[in-house]
C-alpha cells in the first residue's frame, strides 16, 4: 500500500464529504481519528470507506495526529484536514514522484485560504516511527523530518499535488477561546517559537484586546532579532505590528526597513512600504513599490509565504490610483485606474474611479 490519508476530525460534516471526494482514487486508504463528533461526521466517513477511530480529546493536536499515524498502513502519509481539498492530480504521476527511494518528504503547493497565492507545505512524508507531530497547537512534524535529513536518511522533493484550505473563509470566532487557551499554554512550553506568538497576537486582536496583541507580536519580533538566521515566521510579527501602526497613523518606515533587511524577499513588506510612503507623501518612491507588485503574476507565484492576491497585478495599480486620488493627484490617479481597468475590464469600480479622477483632472486650470 503506497499512500494513507491521515486525518483528525470533529464535527466536520459540512466539509468532510468534499475533502474525501477530492482524494478518492488518489490515496489507498483514509484513516480518521475522530475527537468527539456529535454530528454526522463519523457516519459520513464510514460510508465513504474510511477507517474511523474514536480518540478522547486531550487538548493536544499532536497527540490526535500521532494516533492517526499509528493506525495508517501506507508507505507514505498524506496529512490533510476536512476543510481542505486536493486539486485533481494524476495518480500515476504521484506514484512516480513517491517512488524515489531517496525522499523522506514531498512538498505540495498549498493555498491557505481562498484568494491567496501558494506556498510549499510539508504534507507528504514517509510513514516512519521517527516522524511524529509535536505541539499542542500548530503541531508540526518538520523537526523530525529535518533530523532525518541531517542524519543522511532522506531528502525533500516536490509532488504535483496542490491543496486548497477553505476553513478560513468562514467565521472563526467560535475557535478563539480554545485557541487562546492552547496558545497561552504552548508559548510556555515553546517560548521561542515565533509562529505561536504571531497567532496569539491575532487571537487577542480578534478579541479586541489590541494592547495584548501588540505585546505578543513584539515578543515574536524580539525573538527574531536575537536569531541571526532570520527565522521565516519572524516576518509575520513584524507585519502585524506595522499594520497596526499604520492603522493608527504612525510612521512605520523605520520598522519596515528593519523587517526588509531581515526578510528581503517578502513581498507584503513591499506593499506596506508603499502604504507607508504614500502616507508620508513620498509619492514617487511609493509608486515604485506598487509598480514592483503590479509586475508580479499571482497565478504562477509560489514563494515561502502565501499572499493575498490583491497586492499584485491590477490591484496594485488600483491601490496606487486610490492613493493618488487621496493626495489630489488626479491625472496620476486616472492613469493608474486606466491601467488597472485595462487588465481587469470587468471591474466596474475601477472604471468609475477612473472616470471620477479624469473629471477632477479635466477641471484643473
Amino acid at each position: 500500500m503506497l499512500l494513507s490519508a491521515a486525518m483528525i476530525v470533529k464535527n466536520e460534516e459540512r466539509f468532510l464529504a468534499g475533502c474525501l471526494d477530492s482524494i478518492a482514487g488518489l490515496v489507498d486508504e483514509v484513516v480518521i481519528v475522530d475527537t468527539g463528533s456529535t454530528d454526522a461526521s463519523v457516519a459520513l466517513a464510514t460510508a465513504r470507506g474510511a477507517r474511523v477511530h474514536r480518540h478522547v480529546w486531550q487538548d493536544d493536536f499532536a497527540a490526535a495526529r500521532n494516533a492517526a499515524l499509528d493506525l495508517a498502513r501506507g508507505d507514505w502519509i498524506l496529512y490533510i484536514d476536512a476543510d481542505e481539498r486536493a486539486r485533481p492530480c494524476a495518480r500515476d504521476r504521484l506514484n512516480r514522484e513517491l517512488a524515489d527511494p531517496g525522499l523522506c518528504c514531498a512538498l505540495v503547493r498549498f493555498h491557505p485560504r481562498s484568494g491567496f497565492t501558494a506556498y510549499p507545505e510539508y504534507r507528504l512524508f514517509r510513514r516512519d516511527p521517527r516522524i511524529r507531530f509535536r505541539g499542542a497547537i500548530h503541531e508540526t512534524m518538520l523537526p523530525d523530518i529535518e533530523r532525518l535529513i541531517a542524519a543522511g536518511d532522506g531528502r525533500i522533493g516536490w509532488s504535483g499535488l496542490t491543496i486548497d484550505h477553505l476553513g478560513y473563509d468562514d467565521d472563526q470566532s467560535h475557535k478563539l477561546p480554545r485557541n487562546l487557551r492552547l496558545l497561552v499554554k504552548e508559548t510556555r512550553v515553546n517560548p521561542n517559537r515565533i509562529y505561536l506568538w504571531w497567532h496569539l497576537g491575532t487571537v487577542y486582536r480578534d478579541l479586541g484586546r489590541l494592547a495584548e496583541a501588540r505585546t505578543a507580536w513584539q515578543t515574536g519580533i524580539g525573538i527574531a532579532r536575537r536569531d541571526d538566521t532570520s527565522p521565516p515566521d519572524g516576518v509575520l510579527c513584524y507585519i502585524e505590528v506595522i499594520r497596526l501602526g499604520l492603522d493608527h497613523g504612525e510612521d512605520m518606515r523605520g520598522l519596515i526597513d528593519e523587517a526588509a533587511a531581515a526578510y528581503p524577499d517578502d513581498l507584503f513588506l513591499v506593499w506596506l512600504r508603499g502604504q507607508a510612503l504614500m502616507a508620508a507623501g513620498a509619492f514617487t518612491l511609493a509608486v515604485a513599490a506598487f509598480e514592483t507588485l503590479a509586475a508580479i503574476d499571482a497565478d504562477s507565484l509560489v514563494t515561502h509565504s502565501a499572499y493575498d492576491r490583491r497586492v499584485f497585478g491590477a490591484d496594485a495599480l488600483a491601490e496606487a490610483g486610490t492613493w493618488a486620488f487621496r493626495l489630489g493627484r488626479w491625472r496620476e490617479s486616472e492613469a493608474f485606474f486606466r491601467r488597472a481597468e485595462w487588465r481587469a475590464p470587468d471591474m466596474l469600480e475601477w472604471r468609475v474611479k477612473r472616470q471620477l479622477a479624469g473629471a477632477r483632472a479635466a477641471a484643473l486650470p
